[in-house]
């Protein structure tokens, strides 16, 4: 025991992560360096004898095995030709609609964002295709950009999402019902994506000038004999979860079969090359999400100790306010926060504070799950470290980062305007839970 106060190891933590933020430090190391400082503060050396225990404890959490079977299912969809089947297939459906190219970029990324989980995995891999697709019909570069970096985020909100796993570690609400509450907004968002595309479109068509291809009954059809199975994947790994025939994480490793038999059998893309690929990357993915979530532990432990979840639960509740102001005051922070941290590590240090301060004034942890979703979605699409823009300026490295901002400023616009709804409407978020789950 070094004898400082709880209040001052919470303030010298808090300072040492915010500064090793700032001169660019690897999350895991600035979340483990300024937990592994506070627990030191607070408890001496006894304090660390205890750590390899919890963190072994923590990481043995069964829910976490999911983390790495969906990472594995992204990563071997994304070395098929599935983006850009999905966005061929979806663009021949809607040609005939207004700025059909950009409609056709929201369903394949919200799609793709639906069978891998992973945000980059969806800009990545439909932006590679849809993008310049765009350009060549002459669409602005913003325009076309924005259409694919927002959508890439709905794997984020729509099931199976590995924010909604991590929620569920650090809180014990089921996965299942957390999947189930983020199919209605995730559907309602990419709705409203759409919508502004096409009314954009015709207003103004110089943003999204129409196509003048038209396709044949039978063309359309034939375009979905590649895409049927990857839905049908989507729809079995759902389909096991909500008939009780398979917890979450079996359901993940279903799912990561179907993956590989899609890729081998029908895309034929199984070679030892891609076979490394897709293993390497998924070990390097789940090594550098679970040494998060390991750190993150880490610092929330010093949280716990200095009781800060229980400090801010009483300051709360002793405020003369109604619990919608609170709410809405938690969200502005929350967006604040989002700007300058990455999701993962925002999720999993704020949870652990929030959900005791937020569940005395009446509100459900699953509802607030999914607002917490909704804003990491913002997170990752906002100025300065939105890193869907990084991974689209990637794939696109001649359009300048500026564009690219600029075209995701109405998205947000659109999400705020939903998270607002959906604050007034938590059914929104809790109805379906409660028809599938109970």
């Amino acid at each position: 025991m070094i004898g400082l106060d709880a209040g001052t190891v919470t303030l010298i933590a808090v300072a040492v992560l915010a500064i090793l933020i700032l001169v660019r430090a690897p999350l895991f190391l600035a979340l483990g360096f300024a937990g592994i400082l506070g627990l030191f503060l607070i408890r001496g050396t006894t304090g660390l004898q205890m750590l390899p225990l919890s963190l072994t404890t923590q990481l043995a959490n069964f829910t976490l095995v999911a983390v790495p079977l969906y990472i594995l299912i992204g990563e071997t969809l994304s070395v098929t030709g599935l983006g850009r089947d999905l966005f061929r297939t979806c663009y021949k459906w809607l040609s005939r609609v207004p700025g059909s190219l950009g409609v056709a970029s929201v369903g394949s990324c919200a799609t793709f964002g639906a069978m891998s989980g992973v945000s980059l995995s969806g800009v990545a891999v439909v932006g590679r295709m849809a993008v310049p697709a765009m350009t060549e019909h002459g669409y602005k570069p913003s325009f076309a950009t924005g259409a694919v970096v927002a959508p890439g985020a709905l794997a984020m909100l729509i099931p199976p999402s590995l924010m909604f796993i991590l929620y569920s570690a650090v809180t014990g609400v089921s996965v299942a019902a957390l999947f189930a509450g983020g199919i209605v907004p995730g559907v309602l968002l990419a709705l409203l994506m759409a919508g502004y595309v096409v009314i954009t479109a015709t207003i103004r068509p110089s943003n999204a000038p129409r196509t003048a291809e038209r396709f044949s009954w039978p063309e359309k059809f034939r375009s979905l004999s590649k895409v049927v199975p990857a839905l049908l994947l989507i729809a079995c790994i759902l389909g096991a979860i909500y008939t009780g025939f398979a917890t979450p994480t079996e359901a993940a490793a279903v799912g990561a079969l179907g993956a590989f038999l899609i890729a081998g059998l029908i895309y034929r893309a199984l070679t030892w090359a891609n076979l490394w690929q897709i293993l390497s990357s998924t070990v390097k993915v789940s090594c550098a999400v679970l040494a998060i979530v390991a750190a993150a532990f880490v610092f929330t432990n010093v949280l716990v100790l200095a009781r800060v979840p229980a400090t801010v639960a009483e300051f709360v509740a002793g405020l003369d306010l109604p619990p919608y102001v609170i709410m809405a005051a938690i969200m502005v922070v929350l967006i604040i926060l989002g700007c300058l941290v990455d999701a993962a590590s925002l999720l999993l240090v704020v949870t652990p504070v929030l959900v005791p301060v937020v569940t005395p004034l009446g509100f459900d942890p699953l509802w607030f799950g999914v607002l917490l979703v909704m804003n990491l979605e913002l997170a990752v699409i906002t100025p300065p470290v939105g890193l869907n823009l990084y991974a689209m300026k990637s794939v696109v490295p001649d359009i300048p980062l500026g564009q690219i901002m600029r075209g995701v400023v109405p998205y947000i616009i659109l999400e705020l305007t939903l998270l607002m709804v959906m604050v007034a409407v938590p059914g929104i978020a809790t109805w379906l839970p409660s028809q599938l789950v109970g």
